[in-house]
Formats: structure tokens, C-alpha cells, sequence
């Protein structure tokens, strides 16, 4: 069977989160994306997968798809998913920077014609570009 068509509970060889008691929100999610395929994994779960650590070599796939499609995607706020990937340590980075390198380049180019609800969030989201830039060229 092929890999992306593959739900992430085969892929993994996981199980679901069960229990007597109600589930907690983020078990519930859990169970959720492990019913998804590769290709079903959106915005929101690639920031919980980053978050909980959890399936992460998915993560890392999937912020660069998603972060090439947009550089301000996110959940809760624009440039949240940036913002998680900048987060990153440098032996996590590594293996992104090229790809990475050539997104930064053209969000830098775009922040400055991106519409932002205020000034700062524009100032901060150009600031971490360049911070991510830098680390980028170190690798």
C-alpha cells in the first residue's frame, strides 16, 4: 500500500487512547489524526504534532508544504506555524534549511506587502524571519 494513502495509526504501528472516563481533549485528538492520512494532516494538527511531539518526521514534512503554499499560516494567529518552525532546535532545522532558506527568503519579500492588523505584528513577524534567516545560513 502506498505511504501517503496510509492512515497515520498503520504508518506508526499505534494504538488508540482508550479509557473509562472521558477522553481529554488533546486524547481526542490524538485518536482523531491517527484515523488521518498523510495528506488529511492540516495546519492545526502539524502545530499540536510540534507541541505534544508527536509524529514528527510528519510534522517537519508538512510545515514545509504548508509554510511554502503560505508563510503566514496558522491556527490561532497569522505566522503562527513560522513562528513554531523557528522554534525549532538546530539538529531539527538541519534537515529543512535549504527548503526553509529559499521560504524565508520570498516571506520576507511578502511580509512587506502582507496585510497585517497592526504594525507590530508585521515588525515581529519581519524580525523572526530574520533571525530564522540567520540560523539558516549557519547550518
Amino acid at each position: 500500500m502506498h505511504m501517503k494513502k496510509m492512515i497515520i495509526k498503520d504508518l506508526y504501528n499505534c494504538d488508540y487512547i482508550t479509557s473509562d472516563e472521558e477522553l481529554y481533549p488533546l486524547q481526542k485528538w490524538y485518536n482523531a489524526v491517527l484515523d488521518k492520512t498523510i495528506d488529511d494532516v492540516n495546519v492545526a494538527d502539524v502545530l499540536r504534532m510540534f507541541r505534544q511531539k508527536e509524529f514528527m518526521d510528519i510534522a517537519y514534512k508538512k510545515s514545509v508544504e504548508f509554510l511554502q503554499d503560505n508563510p503566514f499560516a496558522g491556527e490561532l494567529y497569522d505566522g503562527e506555524l513560522m513562528k513554531k518552525v523557528s522554534e525549532l532546535n538546530d539538529d531539527e532545522l538541519k534537515g529543512l534549511s535549504s527548503v526553509l532558506s529559499e521560504i524565508v527568503d520570498k516571506a520576507l519579500i511578502q511580509n512587506e506587502k502582507y496585510e497585517w492588523i497592526d504594525d507590530d505584528e508585521q515588525k515581529e513577524f519581519g524580525e523572526l524571519l530574520k533571525d530564522l534567516q540567520k540560523r539558516l545560513v549557519k547550518l
